[in-house]
């Protein structure tokens, strides 16, 4: 029996030692090139000196493409952190509400804002300005045992309508109305449930209206056709090339590519249209091109990639190639 637990005990000691080599060791580092999808970095919005403009504890981020600003919520100025494609600040817009902190914020594609809180099931809109236009309430299902309002978890765009869907804390998925009438609910449900998502750590679309799900039972991603009803599950869990360890930020961009922030393994990993492994990048440091602990992602209107990073409050910024497609990622 002791010489199981020791043997058990030095199994254990080498795993760990292998997964800290795996993400020590960067297998395609941003600035690289192997043909299949280049990436370069670009530059970084963080929190160097003491200037207003810089981060505080960035949470979550979209781009809207109508006016090309990126838009970070930071519950630490409890504002939105306005910056134009190249990284500039240009602003802020306060958020004092009674609803608690700002924790998601999304676009739509006439250039509104979408702001989701801690503790409500409000969200707010506004204009590009940080003008109010609407409060708009997803309350009307309550928790079935907390008797607690429906509150969103994530907020989503990028489809088609060019409109904002929320997730809701219950499960399920609602189009919402700018002005506050009618907010369509879509069950997330289809004919091969056994490939639905599980424990949603993530949520995103893809141009053609289907969903993303970043799925932590087991890691994977989620997409979801809500017009065939049907599931399709992409990449596969592990801690080596390739695999995904606890995925998080999803992004797309116009080709159909889905980008996928694994925290454990510091990468973000890129799959093309139809789900498959194109490449991956990063790796676990603090110096740019590598990752700690990524987060959300977001995609602007051509080729750049926006990547979260919470607990170094930062945002790198970076342009995604493929060669061999004759394209970039836009």
């Amino acid at each position: 029996m002791k010489a199981n637990r020791k043997s058990g005990k030095t199994f254990f000691v080498l795993l760990l030692l292998f997964v800290l080599a795996v993400q020590a060791t960067p297998v395609f580092a941003a600035g690289q090139d192997r043909g299949v999808m280049r990436v370069t970095f670009l530059y970084a919005i963080e929190d160097v000196g003491s200037r207003s403009e810089l981060l505080k504890n960035p949470i979550d981020l979209a781009f809207d493409p109508q006016s090309g600003a990126l838009y970070v919520v930071d519950p630490g100025y409890g504002a939105i952190m306005i910056y134009d494609v190249n990284g500039m600040y240009t602003g802020r817009i306060p958020l004092k509400s009674k609803e608690g902190a700002p924790m998601m914020v999304s676009s739509d594609a006439a250039g509104r804002i979408y702001v989701g809180y801690s503790n409500s099931s409000r969200i707010s809109v506004l204009d590009y300005k940080g003008a109010p236009l609407a409060v708009l309430d997803l309350a009307g299902a309550s928790d079935e045992k907390g008797g607690k309002a429906v509150r969103p978890l994530y907020l989503a765009s990028g489809g088609p309508d060019g409109a904002v869907y929320a997730m809701k804390s219950r499960g399920g998925v609602v189009r919402l109305d700018p002005e506050g009438q009618t907010h369509a609910e879509i069950k997330v449900e289809g004919k091969n449930t056994e490939e639905g998502p599980n424990q949603i750590f993530g949520f995103s679309m893809d141009r053609a209206g289907r969903f993303l799900f970043s799925d932590m039972r087991p890691y994977s991603v989620v997409r979801y056709d809500s017009k065939e009803q049907n599931f399709q599950r992409i990449g596969k869990p592990g801690v080596i090339y390739g695999l995904i360890a606890r995925p998080a930020g999803l992004a797309t961009d116009n080709q159909g590519h889905i980008f996928v922030t694994s925290t454990v393994r510091n990468k973000v990993l890129c799959y093309d249209a139809e789900g498959e492994f194109v490449e991956e990048f990063g790796g676990l440091g603090k110096n740019y091109g590598q990752f700690y602990m990524p987060g959300k992602l977001a995609m602007n209107g051509g080729n750049r990639l926006f990547v979260l990073e919470t607990a170094l409050k930062r945002v790198q910024v970076f342009e995604v190639e493929f060669p061999q497609e004759g394209k970039t990622a836009g």
